[in-house]
C-alpha cells in the first residue's frame, strides 16, 4: 500500500508551539490518519518541538481489476 508523508517544522532556529502541533494534526486527519500512526518528532537539545511527521496509508484508487466479472460473463 502506498504511504503520504505529512510534515511540519519550524522555521529555521525556532520551535514548534499549539497552533503549528493542531495545524500538523487536522493536516494528518485530512491525509486520512486514523490516529494509530507513529509519530516522528525532532526536537532540540532542550527537548523543545522542531519538527513533527506522520506515515498516512493511502487507500487504493478504485480501478477495474482482471477478477472482477462483467455483466453475462461466466
Amino acid at each position: 500500500m502506498a504511504l503520504k508523508k505529512v510534515e511540519h517544522a519550524a522555521a529555521k532556529k525556532q520551535v514548534m508551539n499549539l497552533d503549528e502541533l493542531e495545524a500538523f494534526a487536522r493536516d494528518a486527519r485530512q491525509a486520512g490518519a486514523t490516529g494509530k500512526e507513529e509519530i516522528q518528532v525532532g526536537v532540540s537539545w532542550s527537548g523543545k518541538l522542531q519538527k513533527l511527521a506522520i506515515d498516512v496509508e493511502l487507500a487504493p484508487a478504485d480501478r477495474p481489476t482482471l477478477d472482477k466479472k462483467v455483466d453475462g460473463a461466466s
